[in-house]
């Protein structure tokens, strides 16, 4: 165990040793910690020999037969008794759960330890999920599903899974849970406190997406500015409210993506 323990240390700092020499440093959510995972759980989550349950932040899990296939990546990456590092707020969520990032030892021999999360993302077994906690990760994570998404790998081959045309709100239609919709903002509206990016003409009838002005900051810190996105082609991810028609309300900026050059 203790020669475990070591062999992981070194693992890590070797994984570190880029920033060192002035590199862009590797993404981190939150301080990395050894951690031994003793099982898979029912529901993904990660158990701990020490009692803890881990939750991958930044990730939605996929449904049957998506899921089978990630159940047995993480089981074959986290086999129980082996030694990873645990990048975690110290404070659960309200399930119980550390809701984090793991860093685990590279196939075949590999010194370097590989962000799990981004792994399962470039094998199309996940989507990126703007988490709080994933937040300082999303540009590593948002390229990792990105590529999975290119190359139509797992769940991006399934139609309930695939970036929707904010041009076809029709698509929009009983979806449930987390979309991924794309277009070009045709126009920028106010309401009372909210900002409308609107993708078509019809109001209540095409795609909307709606940021209260009072978060308006929260984005321009991130280098966004959603009123001057008129004739840009964004893609947004988030619960579709279908109520005042089908619009989406965007409360962070890693929900929000610009595509292609001005």
């Amino acid at each position: 165990m203790r020669k475990g323990l070591v062999a992981a240390v070194l693992a890590f700092a070797v994984f570190l040793a880029p920033a060192a020499r002035g590199a862009e440093p590797p993404c981190a959510m939150e301080e990395a910690t050894p951690v031994e995972i003793a099982a898979v759980g029912a529901d993904l989550d990660l158990l701990t020999q020490d009692g803890r349950r881990i939750a991958l932040a930044g990730l939605e899990l996929p449904a049957e037969p998506f899921r089978a296939r990630l159940r047995a990546l993480l089981e074959a990456r986290l086999a129980a008794g082996r030694l990873v590092f645990l990048s975690a707020p110290a404070a659960p969520d309200r399930w119980g759960r550390l809701a984090g990032g793991l860093y685990v030892e590279g196939e075949g021999g590999e010194a370097a330890l590989v962000f799990l999360a981004e792994t399962l993302l470039r094998e199309g077994l996940a989507r990126f999920r703007p988490d709080p906690a994933a937040f300082p990760c999303r540009n590593s994570l948002l390229a990792a599903e990105a590529e999975a998404r290119r190359s139509g790998l797992g769940l991006w081959s399934a139609g309930e899974y695939v970036v929707v045309d904010a041009g076809r709100p029709d698509r929009l239609k009983g979806r449930k849970g987390m979309v991924v919709v794309e277009g070009v903002v045709t126009g920028i509206g106010e309401a009372g406190g909210s900002l409308y990016l609107n993708f078509g003409p019809k109001r209540w009838a095409d795609f909307a997406v709606v940021i209260w002005k009072r978060n308006l900051e929260t984005f321009e810190r991130e280098g966004l500015r959603p009123h001057l996105l008129s004739g840009r082609r964004v893609r947004v991810r988030g619960l579709i409210d279908t109520v005042h028609g089908p619009r989406m309300e965007l409360l962070a900026p890693a929900q929000m993506e610009i595509v292609g050059a001005p």
